[in-house]
């Protein structure tokens, strides 16, 4: 992974190697998708997670993980990891989505869990969120 002194958004001193090493630069030639909870999108759309404490961490997560923005590199298998969604059956409530085309200048990536759609990305901050293509979908 080559970052050419890439300026994270959020602090990664963790006390390890952070983005992971096999984490990759992405192109700008594949579409990343993230819920987006905020009636309007701003940067606070893009930003890690907050660990629960009324829910397991998913195995491999650790403390760099915990600086990344969880993004699908596929619609249907974000809806369905997200919301558990059955093959088929609808839950008829209409969602947000971003769709994301990330380049070199972004961040980096990196599959991570066993959902093999979702990634961790740790967002640089030349990322602009004006970029981001906003849908409603219903699900």
């Amino acid at each position: 992974m080559k970052t050419n002194n890439m300026e994270y958004f959020e602090n990664l001193g963790v006390g390890f190697t952070c983005p992971h090493e096999d984490a990759f630069v992405p192109k700008g030639e594949k579409t990343y998708f993230r819920i987006i909870k905020a009636e309007t999108l701003t940067s606070e759309c893009f930003l890690p997670t907050p660990i629960r404490d009324d829910r397991p961490l998913p195995d491999g997560f650790d403390d760099c993980i915990g600086k990344s923005v969880s993004l699908y590199d596929d619609l249907q298998g974000m809806i369905n990891g997200f919301f558990k969604v059955q093959a088929g059956k609808k839950k008829n409530r209409t969602i947000k989505i971003g769709e994301l085309q990330l380049t070199e200048k972004d961040g980096v990536l990196k599959q991570t869990f066993d959902n093999k759609n979702h990634h961790s990305w740790w967002r640089s901050h030349s990322f602009n969120v004006a970029s981001v293509n906003v849908q409603e979908i219903e699900i």
